[in-house]
């Protein structure tokens, strides 16, 4: 959200300062008029430098609109650009700011509104969840609350919390929902064991390698009060998720030559979603 506000600040500053450079030529021109309306055909290095600028930037705007579910009148947001930019704005400069000022205050209250929501109904969804997951057969639960069932136990060799280790895993939510996994990817994930969620680097030392476990990860072991917006087809994460995983231990990084593994990202620590498909990176 601040990302968005940020950015519209920094776009109403360019568009403005485009209008400044408009007022000093004080002139309009037809046929920039004209190939708004229309396709433009791209012929050289320039044009096509200025329209992959304005494609990166009506993307960016669209992608952060739609993970903080503003859902502007897209033709007045078109109109606004274009006789800003053309220097035919309706609004003064003051306006412009006054506006997005109380733009980014209402959205912001709007913001903490769902955030509170989605928080309050996903804390219950997950008390419920691990409640009846500690009630199956061969449930385990540590001291730091992270539920497990080991379906496989494996060899004797267990990764240590600085390993690198390489697995197969898909994540889902507690609705069932999967948000991320490496089979769907066609590759392995090799990552070290200190690098990602705290409820995978305790929980992938209680199987040795060949095993496979399942993980109920509560939010405190997961990425507590941080949301991730769905990627692709997957599901996002919501503030307060309870986690659910299913991991092979395929090696250990370092026992054996793998020509099958793919240095991946699996569920980390300080999870950035700007980077691949991977939802749970």
């Amino acid at each position: 959200m601040k990302s968005l506000i940020k950015m519209t600040l920094v776009s109403s500053a360019i568009v403005l300062a485009l209008v400044g450079c408009d007022d000093k030529k004080n002139t309009t021109d037809n046929t920039d008029n004209n190939a708004v309306n229309s396709k433009v055909t791209i012929s050289t290095n320039a044009q096509k430098e200025a329209y992959a600028l304005g494609s990166s930037f009506a993307s960016y705007m669209t992608t952060n609109l739609e993970q903080n579910e503003i859902s502007p009148d897209k033709e007045y947001l078109i109109s606004g650009f274009n006789e800003t930019f053309r220097g035919n704005s309706q609004l003064s400069k003051d306006e412009v700011k006054d506006v997005l000022e109380a733009f980014g205050k209402r959205i912001q209250e709007e913001a903490k509104a769902r955030f509170d929501k989605e928080k309050g109904e996903n804390t219950a969804a997950g008390d419920k969840f691990r409640e009846e997951f500690a009630k199956e057969k061969d449930v385990k639960q540590t001291k730091s609350g992270l539920l497990y069932q080991i379906i496989k136990e494996g060899s004797d060799r267990h990764p240590k919390a600085d390993d690198t280790v390489i697995v197969h895993y898909t994540g889902t939510l507690t609705d069932g929902r999967k948000f991320d996994s490496s089979y769907d990817r066609g590759e392995t994930a090799t990552f070290p064991l200190n690098a990602v969620i705290k409820g995978w680097t305790e929980g992938i030392q209680l199987i040795g390698v060949g095993g496979k476990i399942k993980l109920v990860v509560p939010p405190d072991l997961a990425y507590g009060d941080q949301s991730f917006p769905g990627q692709d087809d997957k599901a996002g994460i919501q503030p307060a998720s309870t986690l659910v995983f299913e991991v092979e231990l395929l090696g250990i990084d370092g026992d054996n030559n793998n020509n099958d593994k793919t240095e991946q990202s699996a569920p980390d620590q300080n999870k950035d979603k700007n980077k691949n498909n991977d939802n749970a990176k």
